[in-house]
């Protein structure tokens, strides 16, 4: 995977991250909510759609890589299942047999990595929100 590439739009209050991985292009997009103007940052906006572009990418990863792969290799072994020439003990079926483990572990991994992933975005959002009212409540005090 490359470096990802930011870019931050202070006009239209966006930033955006490209990720760059072996399936293709992902991108992230940050908004700031125009209550929140006054704590606008380039840091925080880059890391939340830097959080999004992987998710997305992730989400690519199971749904467009991993499921097809297993699935094909779950038919595969099952057409095979009900010949009866088949036999369980042949180093072809151990190998299928294993390999279609292998892909069960990934996708358990990947989907472990996006509910992570999620959680961790939106825990971000939520302490950033309670550092901004924190924030905004000292200013008021101090303003009175």
């Amino acid at each position: 995977m490359k470096q990802p590439k930011f870019e931050w739009y202070e006009e239209d209050r966006q930033a955006m991250c490209t990720l760059y991985t072996e399936y293709g292009e992902f991108k992230g997009i940050a908004s700031c909510h125009p209550d929140d103007m006054d704590m606008m940052s380039e840091k925080v906006g880059c890391e939340i759609a830097c959080s999004r572009a992987l998710i997305d990418s992730l989400v690519y990863e199971r749904d467009c890589v991993i499921k097809p792969s297993l699935k094909a290799l779950r038919q595969l072994y099952y057409s095979m299942k009900h010949s009866k020439k088949f036999n369980p003990k042949s180093y072809e079926a151990k190998m299928l047999w294993s390999q279609i483990r292998n892909w069960e572990i990934d996708l358990t991994m990947v989907c472990n990595m996006i509910a992570t992933e999620k959680k961790i975005l939106n825990d971000y959002i939520h302490t950033k929100e309670a550092l901004y009212q924190n924030i905004r409540k000292q200013r008021q005090d101090g303003q009175n």
